[in-house]
């Protein structure tokens, strides 16, 4: 198409060109260059109207081509667009039914999960009103208990005259009050000669004060030194030394009637012989499940006929099996005052 453009110009100037000449030979009468100037230029227009009509043909067929390839394109980009909307459209349908049944499914989850979080509800309410019951129970029991303690350190405290304060703590790890003022009572009536106990503690500065009327005496073990050290210590500053002696009694595996348990050396107890009053308080229940089960069957040999045996903290379970394991393997020992306060009190039947 540029190389006809260019045929066209050259035509154009070259007529140009002869008319300019054709008119200068008119002007000068030369009219054989005239004629020739003429007929040239009707040769090159003739030529240029071929040329001109071969041009428009040309750009005709181009421009249908073009068109055509324009059509066509714009028909596969058509075509290609109406595919992708089909498409879109279907993903459409298929995300429009999934979220139909998501909420379809939604409504009947939410119909669920109200009904567990009202049957949840329901629950709680019966938790919190069983929770605030028990706590009203636990209240007034610990009222209670908490009354019978101060009314039993009252009592403790009005039955000496010459006590050094302050005294041991109650309660805790240590013998509440009410279980020492049994304990204080069963001293004063039996006057045991000789104690052991079997725990070092508040009861040990207590039963001294008591020893120290009547002249009896008290051997309180420990398994540990710490305890021990402290006993020691308000042993002297309460001064009464020639009433108690502390003795360090580590825990060894000891066998009694087919168990194994961790119970005191043997060589604490050597001496040990027509015990009046024997006291468990330990070992600790931490030591193992009815850690002070041995204290009867590796002393019975070492009690005095009369003797009385008391174990502290028989109001747990497995404190009270033990007694019911002792009463089981020794007929000829009866449980005593029951009920008193928490320690367990047995003798001899014959006792």
């Amino acid at each position: 198409m540029t190389r006809l453009r260019k045929i066209s110009l050259i035509g154009i100037v070259t007529l140009i060109a002869l008319a300019v000449i054709g008119t200068l030979a008119v002007a000068y009468q030369q009219w054989v260059l005239a004629a020739i100037t003429g007929y040239v230029t009707l040769l090159l227009t003739m030529i240029s109207i071929f040329f001109g009509v071969q041009f428009m043909t040309h750009n005709v067929r181009t421009s249908e081509r073009n068109a055509k390839l324009t059509t066509q394109k714009l028909a596969a980009r058509i075509n290609v667009a109406t595919q992708g909307f089909e498409k879109s459209h279907a993903q459409l349908q298929r995300q429009i039914l999934k979220t139909q049944k998501l909420i379809h499914e939604g409504n009947n989850d939410s119909q669920r999960s109200y009904k567990r979080a009202e049957t949840r509800m329901n629950d709680l309410d019966q938790n919190l009103q069983n929770t605030l019951r028990g706590n009203a129970r636990n209240v007034r029991s610990i009222v209670h208990d908490s009354t019978q303690q101060i009314e039993a350190m009252l009592q403790l405290y009005g039955r000496y005259d010459n006590l050094k304060l302050p005294m041991p703590n109650t309660g805790g790890y240590a013998i509440d009050a009410q279980a020492l003022g049994h304990l204080i009572t069963l001293v004063d009536e039996r006057q045991p000669m000789r104690i052991l106990e079997l725990g070092s503690g508040t009861s040990t500065i207590w039963l001294g004060y008591l020893c120290r009327t009547y002249g009896g005496k008290l051997v309180s073990l420990d398994h540990l030194e710490k305890y021990l050290a402290l006993t020691k210590q308000a042993v002297k500053r309460h001064q009464l030394e020639e009433q108690i002696e502390c003795r360090f009694a580590p825990l060894e595996k000891t066998e009694c009637d087919g168990r194994t348990f961790d119970w005191y050396s043997a060589d604490a107890l050597e001496d040990q012989h027509d015990i009046d009053l024997l006291i468990a308080d330990g070992p600790p229940q931490s030591t193992g499940p009815q850690a002070r089960y041995p204290s009867l069957p590796k002393l019975i040999d070492r009690l005095a006929p009369k003797a009385l045996v008391v174990l502290d903290d028989a109001h747990r379970k497995d404190e009270a099996n033990i007694v019911d394991a002792w009463l089981q393997a020794y007929p000829d020992f009866e449980k005593i005052e029951h009920g008193t306060s928490r320690l367990a009190v047995l003798q001899r039947r014959n006792g």
